[in-house]
């Protein structure tokens, strides 16, 4: 037994079984089956011309920016619960941001800062957005600033959109 133990295959999953169970120790408490959530009635309503949303949001003092989502996705539930649907943080984006929603799998055409006309899954694809939410800021210039990917606590989330 005491060879067993000391084998290096042995040794290799048993870090590999303490590193997967350890891991889940640090997850949040999201459950991963669908959950249904409305967009808050205070986004933007738009034809996704984005450099006019820019510009738009520029007049304005603001910055634009980008939600990208999927229907019933839970982590994208409790972003928009904990961040944009009540409270200090709410009031925050609102007045520093234009929101936009893109969903992910969405057939919309959205004119890009580029010229080019892509559907909304394709421009997804094209930022590199693999995990829902995701969250772009487009900066001063017709650029993305900031890029936010997957669900981030409160504080957090606040943090790395600069307040």
């Amino acid at each position: 037994m005491r060879f067993f133990t000391n084998h290096p295959v042995f040794r290799c999953w048993l870090v590999i079984f303490c590193i997967a169970f350890s891991a889940n120790t640090f997850a949040r408490d999201i459950e991963p089956k669908p959950m249904h959530y409305e967009l808050p009635g205070w986004f933007k309503q738009t034809f996704l011309e984005i450099p006019a949303d820019i510009q738009d949001a520029q007049t304005r003092g603001k910055k634009l920016l980008i939600f990208f989502h999927l229907d019933d996705c839970p982590y994208c539930a409790y972003l928009l619960q904990e961040n944009f649907a009540q409270g200090a943080n709410r009031e925050k984006i609102e007045s520093k941001f234009d929101v936009i929603a893109i969903n992910v799998r969405g057939d919309l055409p959205v004119n890009w800062i580029d010229g080019t006309v892509y559907s909304e899954k394709q421009l997804a694809r094209k930022l590199g957005v693999f995990a829902t939410p995701a969250v772009l800021v487009m900066g001063p210039k017709p650029e993305v600033s900031k890029k936010i990917m997957g669900y981030k606590k409160p504080a957090v989330f606040m943090e790395l959109l600069g307040f």
